[in-house]
């Protein structure tokens, strides 16, 4: 399975891929994103140097009016949050986010009920040897799901994220190694990601 990324900017640092990628993607109303998510997110940075290439995306799935290109750049200009996570930081974020952050490309629903659309993400998740009855139903089920939402986050939708904040681990061919959701012990974090990173950088676990 490879990683459906697409962005409509660059909000904050330089940002290219390198051999061995770390995406989180957040909403800027989420609480949990800044009390577990960017806190884990830059200490993989830190504990794994230049090996990893850790970045934000900024996406939507709901409460639109609050997850915006515009909440995301106050929030990394000056540190005022917005929303369920105004109220967990009513002093402002305590730390400084110093990570690139890009902006997910908002869809509207029409794109993402659409044929092409759901016929991509099919062809991404399903296993090769699904059933055509078995296609026709997992396409049935996501022109459902998406259907119920006015816009969503391209990359969001894509890769049938289950919420915010979600990590992938993946190649600078956009093939995901280990993908999560949600809070994650930092220990067994490292411990997963050290193999990874060793196996697709080239170098023998230790």
């Amino acid at each position: 399975m490879r990683l459906n990324l697409k962005y409509q900017q660059i909000v904050q640092g330089n940002f290219s891929l390198k051999r061995t990628n770390l995406m989180m993607a957040f909403q800027v109303n989420c609480p949990g994103c800044f009390m577990h998510g960017f806190p884990l997110l830059t200490e993989l940075q830190n504990h794994f140097g230049s090996s990893l290439n850790c970045f934000a995306l900024s996406t939507a799935f709901e409460d639109f009016e609050l997850n915006t290109a515009e909440n995301t750049k106050k929030l990394l200009t000056t540190g005022e949050p917005v929303g369920e996570t105004l109220k967990a930081y009513q002093t402002g974020l305590p730390y400084t986010i110093s990570l690139p952050v890009l902006m997910d490309n908002l869809i509207a629903k029409k794109e993402l009920i659409s044929h092409a659309f759901i016929e991509s993400v099919c062809r991404n998740v399903a296993e090769k040897t699904i059933s055509a009855e078995e296609l026709r139903n997992l396409q049935e089920s996501l022109h459902n799901y998406y259907r119920q939402m006015p816009t969503c986050g391209y990359t969001f939708a894509a890769n049938l994220m289950r919420g915010t904040p979600s990590f992938f681990l993946f190649t600078d061919t956009l093939e995901i190694l280990a993908q999560w959701f949600g809070h994650a012990d930092s220990t067994l974090v490292k411990e997963k990601l050290d193999m990874l990173i060793r196996k697709n950088n080239g170098q023998v676990a230790i």
